[in-house]
């Protein structure tokens, strides 16, 4: 049996299945295996570990502690009460008129990075006129109606994941700013710091960036300068806001302070820290890694609840779920009807109730006529039974969002 147990109540000879700390980004611990002395568990201590994930059946058992199914059913219980929260307007227009700007909006951010990350790595000035220029219209588009950049999010390709984790993460923080109801200019520079958050991983080895397996101790020291790379770029380069340099520099603290590279804790952390934090992460556990299998959108927020309150913090979590809705654009849900659907567009009446592509069948195990579906109108008469992997059922998410 599966348990999580506080990792005070860790002991020799138990058999950790998850050490549940995807909030650390690219570490360097073994997941799985069986505890075999203290020493292993005080390093686990010092880096931030709160809670694991225990194997009965090959180690220890632990009376007092939740089962895998039981932590589960809390953490949907946990996203149930966020989905109470009522969610903002899309925007102006449908998704559908907003598009073909956000493709050229995209491709605008996919040439700017791809020449900015090259000037960068052969010594050049960072050039920052086209982030702004970029970010404005990144601004415009999430106020006419966010869904249309959060689709295209969805659609990635494993080996330019530096280039579009960082265009993604501009994306989040407009569509989260926004639900916050920031001001422009903040909003401008927060999203213009996640652009460039992670411009210091090209200063990092190829060999330690891209490694598939595990990363020694001093390969991970190596890695975790990233963040120091890029807030001192960003520090000594004429025109950049100061709250643009602290979302770069502030982007892998927790409010706890196992983060890095200072340790900060909570209200050392700017507003802006902290949001990018969530963003980051849930960005991270989302994508197909040579190292990571990407979650669903859906149980990424559930882990954002888990790790809510200890890594990340709270109330701007569950401010974040309410800007995406509880399916994320680009989720694939299960249907009381037996189909399969892509979530399309969130819905401001109901996050429960989203705007969906029906494409598959699963009793009949085909394919069907693709029909949009605005779940929250009376008239529908179907509704979201869970959310699911699409890899089960070998669909590609991105043939059904453009």
């Amino acid at each position: 049996m599966i348990k999580r147990i506080s990792i005070d109540k860790l002991k020799p000879n138990m058999y950790v299945s998850d050490l549940n700390c995807d909030w650390i980004p690219h570490h360097n611990m073994q997941k799985e295996g069986r505890i075999p002395n203290v020493k292993i568990i005080d390093e686990l201590k010092q880096r931030g570990i709160k809670e694991v994930y225990i194997d009965t059946s090959r180690g220890i058992d632990e009376e007092d502690a939740l089962t895998q199914h039981e932590v589960e059913q809390q953490n949907q219980n946990k996203l149930n009460r966020a989905a109470q929260l009522n969610m903002e307007s899309a925007g102006s227009v449908s998704v559908e008129e907003e598009l073909f700007r956000a493709h050229k909006l995209q491709n605008k951010a996919k040439g700017i990075m791809t020449s900015v990350l090259s000037d960068v790595k052969f010594g050049k000035p960072l050039e920052t006129e086209g982030f702004d220029d970029l970010a404005d219209g990144m601004i415009d588009s999430v106020i006419r109606n966010h869904n249309a950049l959060a689709c295209l999010g969805r659609i990635r390709e494993k080996d330019n994941y530096l280039m579009e984790h960082s265009i993604n993460l501009a994306v989040l923080m407009g569509i989260f700013a926004k639900a916050m109801k920031i001001d422009r200019e903040t909003m401008h520079q927060a999203m213009v710091g996640a652009l460039l958050h992670d411009i210091g991983k090209i200063m990092v080895p190829d060999n330690i960036l891209h490694k598939p397996g595990k990363l020694d101790d001093n390969e991970f020291a190596r890695m975790k300068q990233h963040v120091v790379f890029s807030r001192d770029l960003l520090k000594n380069t004429p025109g950049i806001h100061p709250l643009t340099v602290n979302v770069a520099a502030q982007h892998h603290e927790r409010i706890d302070g196992s983060g890095y590279p200072e340790g900060l804790t909570g209200c050392q952390i700017c507003r802006e820290g902290k949001m990018v934090a969530i963003t980051d992460v849930y960005d991270a556990i989302t994508a197909d890694r040579c190292y990571h299998k990407g979650l669903t959108p859906t149980s990424a927020l559930k882990k954002l609840l888990e790790w809510s309150g200890s890594h990340l913090e709270e109330s701007l979590v569950h401010m974040f779920i309410r800007s995406m809705g509880i399916y994320p654009v680009g989720s694939l849900v299960l249907m009381e009807s037996g189909r399969l659907a892509v979530v399309i567009e969130t819905s401001e009446k109901d996050q429960a109730r989203p705007i969906v592509r029906v494409i598959y069948h699963t009793r009949l195990k085909q394919f069907i006529r693709t029909e949009i579906i605005d779940l929250s109108k009376a008239a529908s008469q179907d509704s979201i039974k869970s959310s699911v992997d699409p890899e089960k059922w070998k669909i590609k998410i991105s043939d059904f969002l453009n």
